[in-house]
């Protein structure tokens, strides 16, 4: 299938938009209210997490992400629009780790940021660790989230140094 990546970029720039019209609508959030879209937003990316450990590529592809959903890293915005291709991406992906020694990856959250009552930001590093314990990589990784109709979605991730983190300062 040939992805239309002018379209899949306006789609990519379209889903930050509105991820972040709570702000642009003057939407405030009570800091219990925050607290509460942080642990939501947080609890996805934790269950990303879990399914990638229990290599479920099946749950990764269909609970998980948004459609369209993107990664943005080094060689760019890679946009992924169906559950068939994000069933076989997980396959190959968790079948690579595992070739390479990999046992899991854990996910450490640095920062939260909240845009309003159905977006955030989660920022941290993820530490991959082999079968015999020892450490396979430590990278950086934002997550932008969102709730949906199917409930909180990973709408797109991008790697970066794992001292970077994505924080979100109130001026």
């Amino acid at each position: 299938m040939q992805i239309n990546k002018n379209k899949c970029f306006s789609s990519f720039l379209l889903s930050l938009l509105f991820l972040a019209s709570g702000l642009t609508q003057g939407q405030e959030l009570s800091a219990s209210e925050e607290a509460v879209v942080a642990a939501e937003a947080q609890r996805l990316v934790e269950a990303y997490y879990d399914y990638y450990y229990e290599r479920n590529p099946q749950a990764l592809a269909t609970e998980i992400f948004t459609l369209p959903w993107f990664t943005l890293g080094a060689n760019g915005i890679v946009a992924r629009s169906t559950e068939e291709e994000n069933l076989e991406f997980f396959k190959s992906a968790i079948q690579g780790l595992v070739d390479r020694g990999w046992n899991r990856s854990i996910f450490t959250t640095k920062n939260v940021c909240v845009f309003g009552a159905g977006s955030a930001i989660v920022s941290g590093t993820n530490t991959r660790t082999r079968t015999d314990g020892s450490i396979m990589s430590v990278g950086g990784v934002s997550y932008i989230v969102g709730i949906t109709d199917s409930g909180w979605r990973i709408n797109s991730f991008s790697s970066h140094a794992p001292n970077k983190v994505v924080r979100c300062n109130v001026e």
